[in-house]
């Protein structure tokens, strides 16, 4: 097995824009986060990954990049970034960047010249883009290449009139992809990349990996994304940057990718793969989709929850990399709904399965990530009206609903169940004004219960969430539970989440309930010598046959026998 900094660190993931205002203008920054520091390294964290702080117009906050070279006006200044990695390095805190690489904004120079034709630079820049002429139907109306739909909803081609062209976007129309064909335009992302790395970066996540490839046949198909995403050629790029920058240069990189076969999973992110060094996937994180549902449909159509499904795909990825590469795990991030809306119990059982969720996922083996907030069951948005979201997908969904005829209160409720938002409203860091957050508006309102969830109060409470995190934080190092071998018990049951990580030296036994109601457990192996490590509520001793409270969550430890 190989021996690196990150299979035994703790990730924390940091939105940005959300974290902590510094300056005062309701946005956080990186002050605000160099002043957060001492508290993330109380809680144990050993990296931060750092959501895109480039020079942006903010049509989806900062991934669409207008100069790779700038940071943000609303983010601070390069000097304070380069403090930032200083500060976190004191501490011995890895620092990773968002590194985006299939698109920018429109209005990055790029494309303003590509788009341009009597710009100076139009005939170089034109093809960093993907271009295709008009289709026409029968009466003469120009109509786009293909019906292919955009991951934000609608399609994927913006007609531009200057070049009688329609340019591709598989995101927001204000984020062209830039073709990964041009040799010009990979060199000009190299030489961006090193530009950060010479400047202190630890790593990279590698923002919508899987996409950098496109059939240019460009075929009729809707929705068509098996022509825009995980294109065997893509792979051809993510290891060209590999062998040139992230391996000469000890970079650890992160990339994400959804379904993929084993062999698809050791190309990314094997021990001898030149591409990443570890991989998001998205197997459980929408378990609870249900496609029987025409109002709202994919990820916006909540339905009932299926635990085992959470378990196979967290077992399928840890059977996959096993002995050949490195297991990544993670309930959320900036693009799903707050975990403890998602899969616990926001409102009865909101600190009793925060608890639970943290306790079922984190004595598992591999590299955890946790989110901002998640350490302290920060839950989804409480708004009731639309202007109060701020995501572009958002507003897209809303016009796909009214089309559908979806009627208006199950429409708002999609959105508060799945809206990318709420992920990214501001940290809850005490039960002041605004959260604490800041001291002006900020850019996205808190949400309601900050007085109730949020980081003072729960530091003074023994019992609380947070210390639960803190605690299971120091737990996986102490007990090196990331190098463990992971075995689900029960695994298509549909109520628990029972599982052994088989240590050097002892067996861990973990053992949740994901139901609002009690269930009945039953063990058919040897439960011998264990004892209690951590619970959610009182102690229960470990039996053959258990009743779980709703969700109630036990760990159990024992030796292993010589």
């Amino acid at each position: 097995m190989k021996d690196y900094w990150w299979q035994e660190a703790i990730i924390y993931q940091i939105y940005l824009r959300s974290f902590f205002d510094g300056n005062s203008d309701g946005i956080g920054d990186f002050k605000g986060l160099i002043k957060k520091l001492d508290y993330l390294d109380d809680l144990g964290v050993d990296a931060l990954w750092v959501s895109p702080h480039y020079e942006s117009p903010m049509d989806d906050n900062g991934y669409d990049v207008s100069d790779y070279y700038k940071v943000s006006k609303d983010y601070g200044t390069i000097e304070d970034v380069k403090e930032f990695i200083k500060e976190a390095h004191k501490r011995d805190i890895k620092v990773l960047f968002d590194l985006v690489l299939n698109h920018t904004s429109d209005e990055h120079k790029w494309f303003q010249a590509a788009k341009d034709p009597t710009h100076k630079d139009h005939e170089k820049y034109h093809d960093y883009y993907i271009w295709q002429s008009p289709k026409y139907d029968d009466e003469g109306n120009k109509k786009p290449p293909t019906q292919w739909r955009s991951w934000f909803g609608g399609g994927v081609w913006e007609y531009n009139e200057p070049t009688d062209e329609y340019y591709l976007h598989i995101f927001s129309k204000k984020m062209p992809d830039l073709n990964w064909r041009n040799a010009s335009m990979k060199r000009d992302l190299k030489n961006i990349t090193k530009w950060w790395i010479d400047l202190g970066v630890d790593g990279f996540r590698v923002d919508a990996s899987n996409h950098l490839e496109k059939n240019w046949k460009f075929p009729e198909a809707h929705p068509g994304y098996e022509h825009f995403s995980s294109l065997p050629k893509h792979h051809d790029y993510l290891e060209e940057f590999g062998k040139e920058l992230f391996i000469p240069n000890n970079i650890l990189t992160i990339g994400e990718s959804g379904g993929a076969s084993q062999e698809e999973a050791l190309q990314y992110a094997g021990f001898d793969s030149k591409e990443f060094d570890l991989l998001i996937q998205f197997g459980h994180c929408w378990a609870d989709s249900d496609d029987s549902n025409k109002l709202t449909e994919g990820k916006w159509a909540k339905g009932h929850l299926y635990v085992k499904d959470i378990k196979n795909s967290f077992q399928r990825w840890n059977d996959m990399l096993k002995d050949k590469g490195w297991n990544l795990i993670y309930w959320h991030n900036h693009d799903q709904p707050r975990v403890i809306s998602h899969y616990g119990d926001d409102n009865i059982y909101h600190n009793i399965s925060g608890k639970m969720l943290c306790q079922s996922l984190y004595f598992m083996p591999g590299t955890p990530i946790i989110y901002q907030g998640e350490e302290i069951g920060m839950t989804n948005v409480d708004y009731k009206n639309l202007h109060n979201f701020r995501d572009v997908e958002v507003f897209t969904e809303y016009n796909n609903f009214k089309q559908n005829l979806t009627p208006e209160p199950i429409a708002m409720q999609a959105l508060r169940d799945r809206a990318r938002d709420n992920a990214r409203t501001p940290m809850q860091w005490d039960n002041t004004i605004h959260a604490g957050f800041s001291d002006k508006t900020p850019w996205i309102n808190v949400v309601g219960n900050y007085r109730q969830i949020n980081v003072q109060k729960e530091s003074q409470d023994t019992n609380s969430i947070l210390n639960t995190y803190k605690k299971v934080i120091r737990l996986r190092k102490e007990l090196n539970v990331a190098f463990g071998n992971l075995e689900f018990i029960d695994i298509d049951n549909d109520d628990s989440y029972i599982y052994k990580n088989e240590l050097a030296d002892k067996i861990i036994l973990s053992i949740s309930n994901f139901r609002g109601k009690h269930i009945g457990v039953n063990f058919d192996f040897d439960i011998s010598g264990y004892s209690l490590l951590m619970s959610n509520y009182k102690a229960q001793v470990l039996a053959e046959k258990m009743l779980l409270k709703p969700y109630e969550s036990l760990v159990y430890i024992k030796n292993k026998e010589v």
